[in-house]
């Protein structure tokens, strides 16, 4: 749930330290394809300096109005935050932006 009094959003559709890919998009869903994470995973990005991509319901951005989050350093559109009260909780990176690696911790 949010933490600001008077706000719902929804828990965070995937928990922490994981990821999954989302590439079902349907007519009737506002998801975005890429790659799924929890929001606090996310560093090295801030809000997209066009605040009209942050605009939702509940004061938490929709995602529906284009790439929200950009990287800290070069600027480049990276991912969509979703933490309104009618879409899920998570940020969507756009499949360009992501290069998958693993280790063994």
């Amino acid at each position: 749930m949010s933490e600001i009094p008077g706000v719902r959003t929804r828990q965070a559709r995937v928990p922490r330290g994981t990821y999954a890919p989302d590439f079902r998009l349907s007519e009737f869903s506002d998801d975005i394809p890429g790659f799924i994470v929890h929001p606090t995973d996310v560093i090295g990005t801030e809000q997209h300096p066009d605040l009209m991509r942050s605009i939702g319901c509940c004061q938490g951005p929709a995602g529906g109005d284009g790439l929200n989050l950009v990287c800290r350093g070069c600027g480049a559109e990276v991912a969509t935050r979703q933490a309104d009260c009618y879409t899920q909780n998570q940020v969507t990176f756009e499949p360009a932006a992501v290069c998958l690696s693993f280790s063994d911790d």
